[in-house]
């Protein structure tokens, strides 16, 4: 026979560690160095068993009255011969073993749920250097608008270059992730989810600002935004998943809406304490030409009566204070 069977050196959470095919009987197991398997174990033998031909045709393990003995699966009685099957698990010394015949049946092959998402397409340096480059451009472009004065290139490089810096390395902690789980890198691909979920929330703030404006709904947007935003970062973190796991999309959902209920609740923190009186002025976004809004606003007489009636109600709630 040229192939009977292989042994499989697992690990405890029973993933191969090395494997060794079975090609001829008897095959000697042992710490020596003339044996067909070595285990570099001080627990086993230097000829601690062989495998030989059983009664029935199969394949039986025989202990050649090792020291510490060889057991089967977790069994703790000693065993001085075990017949072998498919997956049969084996304990000598501390190695643990599992032999595979040469006719064992194999699972069906699982399809690789990347082999067909569109995230693989990311993976790659061009589309990672064209979606870093376009939130690069767009956070200039935000820096130039909201900026009160005018920029020089290095201020404005300066302004840009930490978003971008945080960006690459939001992408390589995801991808040293994604190493230790999958043995994969993705740094491209991790690079470029980062960059299109920083492209999106910037698209959300200025149609959510814009319609604001527009429609005279501020407040309303503010809390649409927040919303959205929490959307953008669960889907972020769920591409960032999907490179990583190669199981179900589905079971990946769940963590990824966890991840952005908490940022809105992260979010609304701030807004639950007292903001009756502050020290610097909140703006809620840059100024927007007049064109863009649709329906009437406040005048400017209506604001500063407003504005005074909110001075006079500042300054009878200190005097009752008094």
């Amino acid at each position: 026979m040229n192939y009977i069977g292989a042994f499989e050196l697992i690990d405890r959470a029973g993933h191969v560690l090395h494997r060794v095919r079975v090609e001829r009987l008897p095959f000697k197991l042992g710490r020596a160095l003339d044996n067909d398997l070595v285990l570099d174990d001080i627990h086993a033998c230097p000829h601690h068993a062989e495998l030989r031909a059983g009664a029935e045709g199969g394949v039986e393990l025989v202990d050649l009255g090792s020291l510490n003995g060889s057991f089967l699966g977790h069994e703790l009685r000693r065993r001085d011969r075990i017949e072998l099957g498919a997956g049969g698990t084996l304990r000598l010394g501390h190695t643990a073993l599992r032999y595979r015949p040469a006719d064992e049946r194999l699972p069906a092959t699982e399809p690789d749920p990347l082999a067909t998402s569109r995230l693989h397409g990311l993976d790659r340096p061009a589309p990672a250097l064209l979606t870093i480059s376009l939130a690069g451009a767009v956070l200039a472009v935000q820096s130039m608008i909201g900026s009160v004065q005018a920029l020089k290139a290095g201020t404005l490089a300066g302004m840009v270059m930490p978003a971008l810096l945080v960006l690459a390395l939001w992408a390589l902690a995801w991808a040293l992730v994604n190493r230790l789980v999958s043995h994969r890198f993705h740094y491209a691909g991790h690079l470029a989810v980062a960059s299109l979920g920083l492209l999106l929330a910037n698209a959300i703030d200025t149609v959510i600002g814009y319609a604001g404006f527009a429609f005279a709904l501020d407040e309303l947007m503010a809390d649409l935004r927040q919303w959205l935003f929490a959307g953008v970062i669960a889907l972020v973190v769920y591409a960032h998943l999907r490179l990583i796991s190669r199981g179900r999309a589905g079971a990946l959902v769940a963590p990824a809406a966890v991840v952005g209920l908490g940022w809105v609740t992260l979010s609304l923190l701030p807004s639950l304490g007292d903001e009756r009186f502050q020290s610097e002025p909140s703006l809620a976004s840059p100024l927007k030409p007049p064109a863009a809004a649709l329906v009437d606003g406040q005048s400017p007489e209506a604001y500063y009566e407003s504005v005074l009636d909110a001075f006079a109600a500042a300054d009878e709630e200190a005097a009752s204070e008094e």
